[in-house]
């Protein structure tokens, strides 16, 4: 199951990516550019892992905390967060800025910038999918937002591409930028995760108490269905005038 989870989403990201890339103008990204994000974006999971149980993990155990201390919601969204939310976007957010150093002198403009995004986000899909997708029922509940890790991408390159423009063209501080390209992505992940693979309701008990988890994943998972056809769709329509956003100095 795990495979054809990967391959699903090798399938369908690699039909996104290519879009992409075919709307960046005047001329696309080289292949090099194209593909090294998304190598990155593989080393990105194991990274994430590592955060995971390393950091996070042996925080919580010298602490002596333990999220049970807390409601259901509270627990899910403090589990979301910390095993997915804030370590895998944090790894993906390191590679993405690797990737923009190795390539600062060929990225071009803010939408460049957010193919690099997209790309580390299509490249920790991959095994991710492989990882968590051998178990049915996480693989069905995660069908949903297949393109999830490439459209948190995309937001946060959008805001560091920003913010990159900001200090190419002199235009003030550019905290604000930083600052949302690391909350929106944390935030929509660990509410996405809170009320799907980490809502603690679904493995309670009482089966009303299952009931209302059913009915808070459904609900959100209809929603971030929605969402992230409705990012993609709004990057599209603006694709041209990203372009436009330059990241390098005008030659003189």
């Amino acid at each position: 199951m795990g495979i054809i989870a990967m391959l699903l989403s090798l399938l369908v990201l690699t039909f996104l990516y290519r879009r992409m890339i075919a709307r960046d103008v005047p001329e696309t990204i080289g292949r090099k550019q194209a593909l090294v994000p998304v190598l990155l974006g593989f080393v990105s999971l194991p990274l994430a892992l590592i955060f995971t149980f390393a950091c996070v993990g042996s925080l919580i155990n010298a602490v002596g905390y333990t999220p049970t201390d807390h409601p259901l919601l509270a627990q899910s969204i403090i589990s979301a967060f910390l095993f997915a939310g804030l370590t895998e976007e944090l790894a993906k957010f390191l590679m993405i800025v690797a990737a923009f150093k190795v390539f600062r002198s060929t990225v071009r403009n803010v939408y460049e910038y957010m193919l690099i995004g997209a790309a580390v986000g299509f490249g920790f899909t991959l095994p991710e999918e492989f990882l968590y997708g051998s178990d049915l029922i996480t693989f069905l509940l995660r069908l949903d937002f297949i393109a999830g890790h490439l459209v948190f991408g995309l937001i946060m390159t959008y805001y560091l591409g920003l913010a990159e423009h900001k200090k190419i063209t002199n235009q003030g501080s550019p905290a604000k930028e930083y600052l949302f390209a690391l909350l929106i992505p944390i935030l929509l992940h660990t509410l996405y995760d809170a009320c799907t693979v980490n809502n603690k309701f679904l493995s309670h008990n009482d089966e009303n108490i299952q009931g209302i988890g059913v009915i808070i994943g459904l609900g959100w998972s209809l929603a971030a269905f929605v969402l992230q056809i409705v990012i993609l769709l709004k990057y599209k329509k603006n694709a041209g005038k990203l372009c436009s956003l330059r990241l390098l100095p005008e030659e003189s």
